[in-house]
């Protein structure tokens, strides 16, 4: 897998602006993966042929140039030239930036982009450092794994290593791995039919029951972003070798519009990430669990994402802890809590992070350590739960905001669930 896939060191100029105008204005930004409309055809939708490590590193290298694209597009253009957002904590609108600040946003921008990648993290919005303040949880400060990176491990401090298996990400040997179908279903939240991909494990039996495990995608992603990166041999993988329970894996779409997601301001799209939350528990779920032999509750349904998508699983796996057990947020976008810094461009999905029904039997956060988009957000995150009291994993690994960061956080989180 090439190290690069899904890097945001070298960007144009419209990169630039995103991250100055993004990183000012104190928005860690999702980024996607695939469309539906450009798909690779690297997975057999009904699973039948066996995918190869070198079609899944064709399949990610594709959708990181179309991630690029859509980062470098309109959505730069509508950050750089709206410049405000809405606080939706308050829930009023805050004043659009004046000529004067849009001209200095766009010399942070040139400067990001002339000083090369070590200066692309310097206009980050600076969160509180409360790494020194932390109460004693299980595990107490934090700690470095065996990598010498941090590592946070509340539910078992002397387990520190994040490294996966060889080929995790393949199919390996005489495995079986099961197969993938997408499902229509109707949508309450649009009015209208949509799409999910169902991956059922293999020798899938309807007299048995199964827990479920709901994915979500970053911005400009897809249902298949997911399969795009594996995620059927990375789950199966982890059953094989280390005796997880089979489950049912649901790809979501995230994007929850009619409307054709490359033609949308960010502000509308990110809005429309916020419907996941609604389509999830009013209409998918419900469709699952009549549809397939299904373990319900807490105990049985775990939801996990990368960026966007890390906000949305964090913000609805907290917001209805009797359904979800289980949350895992790869370099999760921030806006899931309010961070202090008075303007996102994203909404805030939660006034704090509350138990309401004892600990998360698994919460993971993972991120690369050198993410200019998420870095911020999910060290935030880190803290705030941290704060509280609330057990959870965080590490940090090599690597950006990109795809080789959220396999290995997906590889972590399914070796810690339905166990």
């Amino acid at each position: 897998m090439r190290k690069d896939f899904m890097r945001h060191t070298a960007f144009t100029k419209y990169a630039a602006i995103i991250t100055a105008s993004c990183l000012t204005l104190g928005m860690m930004s999702g980024c996607g993966q695939s469309n539906d409309n450009n798909q690779t055809g690297a997975y057999d939708v009904t699973g039948g042929a066996a995918m190869q490590s070198n079609t899944v590193t064709g399949a990610v290298e594709q959708t990181q140039q179309r991630t690029q694209a859509a980062l470098t597009g309109q959505a730069a253009e509508t950050l750089s030239a709206e410049g405000s957002t809405d606080n939706a904590a308050s829930g009023k609108n805050v004043t659009s930036a004046q000529p004067a600040e849009a001209a200095q946003a766009a010399q942070q921008s040139d400067a990001v982009q002339n000083q090369g990648t070590s200066a692309q993290n310097s206009y980050a919005v600076t969160l509180p450092d409360t790494s020194e303040a932390r109460p004693v949880v299980v595990s107490g400060e934090k700690t470095l794994g065996d990598t010498g990176r941090t590592f946070v491990n509340d539910y078992n401090p002397s387990d520190r290593s994040y490294a996966a298996s060889d080929n995790y990400i393949s199919p390996k040997g005489n495995r079986q791995y099961g197969t993938t179908t997408t499902v229509e279903y109707y949508s309450s939240t649009l009015g209208t039919m949509r799409k999910a991909d169902v991956i059922l494990p293999y020798g899938y039996d309807a007299s048995k029951s199964y827990p479920v495990l709901y994915m979500l995608h970053g911005m400009g992603g897809s249902k298949k972003s997911w399969s795009d990166m594996g995620v059927k041999y990375i789950v199966e993988n982890v059953h094989y070798e280390n005796g997880v329970p089979d489950m049912i894996i649901v790809c979501v779409d995230c994007f929850v519009s009619t409307q054709d997601q490359d033609s949308v301001a960010i502000r509308d799209m990110s809005a429309a990430y916020d419907l996941t939350e609604s389509e999830i528990m009013n209409d998918l779920m419900p469709y699952i669990n009549s549809n397939y032999s299904t373990k319900t509750g807490r105990n049985n349904t775990a939801i996990a994402g990368y960026s966007l998508g890390g906000r949305g699983a964090l913000a609805i796996g907290f917001k209805h802890q009797d359904q979800f057990g289980y949350i895992g947020a790869f370099s999760a976008a921030s806006g899931v809590i309010p961070n202090g810094s008075g303007r996102s461009i994203l909404a805030t999905l939660m006034d704090d992070f509350v138990l309401e029904y004892g600990d998360f039997p698994m919460i993971l956060i993972n991120v690369g350590e050198t993410d200019g988009i998420c870095g911020d957000s999910c060290r935030f995150y880190d803290d705030a739960l941290t704060q509280r009291g609330i057990k959870h994993i965080f590490y940090e690994m090599e690597g950006d905001h990109e795809g080789t960061v959220w396999q290995n956080g997906l590889y972590n989180f399914v070796k810690r669930i339905f166990v």
